[in-house]
């Protein structure tokens, strides 16, 4: 099944933040290219393996619905919900924050 990935304005912005403070606190632009890559690579994946993925291990969230998936090369993680023949992506977060609290 090929899945309709929507990016919803909060995790659109998560990421911008993510960028620009590797940007601006870093000034490491090769690194933020390299996350916004990463991210851009998971979005063309979800269109495919949303379904096959496993709920969050957080009892909370996968009650929720929540499914998770790690960047292949940097240490953040993305949730989201199927709908249908639609993926939302809630959030895009660091792997040590807290997450549940801030989805």
């Amino acid at each position: 099944m090929t899945y309709k990935v929507i990016i919803t304005n909060r995790a659109e912005e998560q990421l911008d933040n993510i960028i620009r403070y590797i940007l601006v606190q870093f000034k490491n632009e090769e690194a933020a290219g390299s996350i916004l890559s990463d991210v851009l690579e998971i979005y063309n994946k979800l269109e495919y393996i949303a379904g096959s993925a496993q709920l969050c291990s957080d009892p909370y969230l996968a009650a929720k619905g929540y499914y998770k998936i790690v960047l292949e090369k940097h240490n953040y993680l993305l949730l989201y919900r199927i709908h249908g023949d639609e993926v939302i992506v809630s959030g895009i977060f660091h792997m040590l924050e807290n997450y549940r609290e801030k989805l």
